[in-house]
């Protein structure tokens, strides 16, 4: 009894001993591992490699070690022994696809191309009917940049599987990186084909290579092709449209929503909402054919209260495009507030009818200047029930149009019930609103007091606004506080439309104060009365002093900039625009205006976006 016992203690202490040995060489080699690995992580390759050979000696077996090594061979380029590790590893393990995938690679980096070609068709050829086979080598050459191979292996593939869209995307990849448009466009083409929901996919993955104007003209011939072919397609005929849309070609686009709605049956919906589309991107004459259409040919549709508001708004930035590009050009507004005040005498869409008001509002006001005709509009929206956020839009607008009937006590009123509301977004409009009012009665101090609520608001456009009128106070109240208080009054005169008398005082102002410090602001505001008077010439001398003769001023940019705009908008001169842009790149190229006149340069020049 007492001999098994010590049998049994003997076995067990045997057994601890070799259990200690296991786990403390274990440690020692995971100790290794980690050292191994931080020296990589750190570049260090001739400290890796060294520890790297102690572990794979100890356990040629273990593919962690062995892989690590080869890592190590590859960076230091000693292929040779890469190249030797693995082969030995082929000894127990002949079927290792992924290995001699990478061992392919090793060949071609050192030198030997045929070789690698070799081994890579070793391993296709282990399990043809493998497709993961295929993208392992295909993924191998293009770490090294055979493009050319890596689309013939996904092709083969892909005529192995017998399947029409395998690898269509890696193959759009590949085609689109060396500039093969029309072949990427092809390999999308086959996914959307396929399988309809993967349309949203294609999109962002054409997005991707479109930009390029030549991209998109390919990707366009070759989707507006295959419509033809596949004329019930209705997932190509979107994708069509999103690429005419792309191209700005709106009244194309707007002929292949036709067809989608007839062939979704649709009465008119997808119509609509394509239209919506391009009110959104302003392609207003589309906008309004489209919401036309609807009107006339769906007069039952429930659709159809909101086409016509669709329309309205769509005559309504027809109408502004005329304003700034051909007064006497059609259609006008009037045509736009008629339907709008149709829309609000009806009982059945209290929304559309309030939203109608507050447009007659805003066009009556910031369009026509007919003052009583905006505050009549905006004041019938209090009519209506549950008006809620409009009705303070409209209260906002109501305080503006106070300040153009020069009612400064009106105003005050208006903006200091909304600036007591418990919407942020609306305390702060009003606020602002304050501050000017304040500012334009040169009671600075206050407005500035106002205006500190800003300092620590997110950047928006209101906050800019705010910040931009405290330093130009600041600035000029203690610099020069009888130009500031004549600057306030000429700004008042001008928000009240009050044109000849604005640009007169601040002409006294250039005149009475040349060394102040809002000279420079002084003449924006003259550059942009006279564009407003018609005064094409004088806007673009005002603007032109700025920006050659007031050296130290910092709106020298931006009237370089406006000189641009007016050659391009005004003047329809290419090439006075193109010179105005380029002087801008050219002495300003840090300016913020610099990327818009990039852009501006290259659609005038035909360039594309």
């Amino acid at each position: 009894m007492k001999e098994k016992i010590g049998n049994i203690v003997l076995l067990f202490t045997f057994t601890f001993v070799l259990f200690n040995i296991a786990f403390s060489q274990d440690a020692d080699k995971m100790m290794k591992l980690r050292l191994a690995q931080n020296f990589e992580e750190a570049d260090e390759w001739e400290r890796a490699v060294t520890l790297y050979e102690e572990l794979y000696k100890s356990e040629p077996a273990n593919y962690i070690f062995l892989d690590g090594l080869r890592r190590s061979y590859t960076q230091l380029k000693e292929y040779d022994k890469a190249i030797g590790i693995i082969r030995r590893w082929f000894i127990t393990h002949p079927r290792d696809s992924n290995l001699m995938t990478t061992l392919g690679g090793l060949y071609y980096d050192s030198g030997n191309e045929t070789v690698a070609d070799s081994v890579w068709r070793v391993v296709l050829s282990l399990d043809p009917n493998n497709v993961q086979s295929y993208r392992i080598v295909a993924n191998e050459m293009m770490q090294h940049r055979l493009y050319e191979q890596c689309i013939r292996t996904y092709i083969d593939g892909r005529t192995m599987s017998k399947s029409e869209v395998l690898f269509a995307d890696e193959l759009g990849t590949l085609y689109a990186a060396l500039q093969q448009y029309t072949s990427a466009t092809q390999e999308y083409l086959r996914l959307v084909k396929k399988n309809p929901d993967q349309l949203s996919f294609v999109q962002s993955r054409l997005s991707a290579f479109i930009l390029k104007p030549e991209a998109l003209r390919a990707a366009s011939e070759i989707v507006k092709a295959e419509v033809k072919i596949s004329s019930d397609n209705i997932a190509l005929h979107r994708l069509y449209v999103w690429l005419l849309m792309e191209e700005r070609r709106y009244d194309s686009a707007l002929e292949h929503y036709r067809i989608i709605d007839r062939l979704t049956n649709a009465n008119g919906s997808e119509l609509f909402n394509f239209a919506q589309q391009l009110n959104q991107e302003h392609a207003s004459a589309a906008a309004s054919e489209a919401f036309k259409e609807i009107i006339d040919r769906f007069d039952k549709s429930g659709l159809l209260p909101y086409a016509r508001f669709g329309y309205a708004r769509a005559l309504e930035e027809l109408s502004n495009e005329a304003d700034t590009l051909a007064p006497k050009s059609q259609p006008t507004y009037r045509d736009a507030i008629q339907i709008y005040e149709s829309i609000a005498a009806s009982q059945d869409h209290p929304d559309l009818a309030v939203q109608s008001l507050f447009r007659i509002g805003i066009i009556k006001f910031e369009k026509l200047f007919d003052l009583d005709g905006a505050l009549s509009a905006f004041n019938k929206i209090k009519e209506f029930p549950n008006t809620m956020n409009i009705l303070y839009d409209a209260a906002i607008k109501n305080g503006e149009v106070q300040i153009a009937r020069n009612d400064l006590v009106g105003a005050r009123k208006e903006f200091e019930r909304i600036a007591e509301l418990p919407l942020v977004v609306y305390q702060d409009q009003a606020v602002f609103k304050l501050a000017e009012l304040n500012y334009f009665e040169a009671q600075f101090d206050t407005s500035l007091s106002l205006l500190k609520r800003f300092d620590t608001n997110l950047d928006t456009d209101l906050t800019n606004d705010a910040l931009q009128l405290q330093y130009f106070i600041q600035e000029n109240k203690t610099s020069s506080l009888p130009a500031l208080i004549e600057f306030a009054k000429a700004d008042l005169q001008m928000r009240q439309r009050k044109y000849p008398e604005s640009l007169s005082r601040f002409r006294d102002i250039v005149k009475q104060y040349p060394t102040t410090l809002l000279i420079d602001d002084a003449m924006m505001k003259i550059g942009e009365l006279h564009l407003k008077l018609k005064q094409t010439n004088e806007a673009i001398a005002a603007f032109r002093f700025i920006a050659d003769s007031i050296q130290l001023s910092i709106l020298k940019d931006r009237a370089q900039f406006r000189i641009a705009e007016i050659s391009e908008n005004v003047l329809h001169n290419k090439v006075l625009a193109i010179t105005a842009y380029e002087k801008l790149l050219e002495q300003f190229p840090n300016s913020l205006y610099a990327e818009q006149a990039r852009k501006r340069i290259r659609l005038l020049r035909g360039d594309g976006v």
